[in-house]
């Protein structure tokens, strides 16, 4: 696995536009506010399943980031995600708090992607029907 550095993933995101962004975060913190153009996939039991459901392609380079460097969660999300095959993974450590310090662009509500999966994920399965 391997660290970035906030003006490392600004370089990146302008040199490689189809790079996946990956907030780890739970989805009430990913509504506060996220990474443009990011997806959420908390780390949760359900993190493996809504990871390769959201990414298929193993080869696709991915970033993992969450709140900041004292929360853990992007290190143990990159390193599952080095675990079921992914080639590319990189951990943005210092997390959207920095990214937001910094005065760069974030965004707000669920993005286009997590609403189109919502009744795919593992969680909604989970859920009784209504009679």
């Amino acid at each position: 696995m391997v660290t970035i550095s906030r003006n490392e993933l600004r370089e990146l995101l302008k040199a490689c536009p189809d790079v996946k962004l990956v907030e780890v975060l739970p989805e009430a913190s990913f509504l506060e506010y996220h990474l443009p153009g990011a997806i959420n996939a908390p780390l949760s039991d359900c993190f493996n399943e809504r990871v390769l459901f959201l990414i298929p392609e193993f080869s696709q380079m991915i970033v993992v980031y969450s709140l900041n460097f004292a929360c853990q969660q992007s290190e143990l999300a990159a390193r599952c995600l080095l675990e079921l095959g992914y080639e590319s993974v990189f951990d943005y450590e210092p997390g959207k708090v920095d990214w937001r310090a910094a005065k760069l662009p974030v965004e707000y509500g669920p993005s286009i992607m997590n609403e189109s999966i919502q009744s795919k994920s593992c969680e909604s399965a989970d859920r009784t029907p209504p009679l």
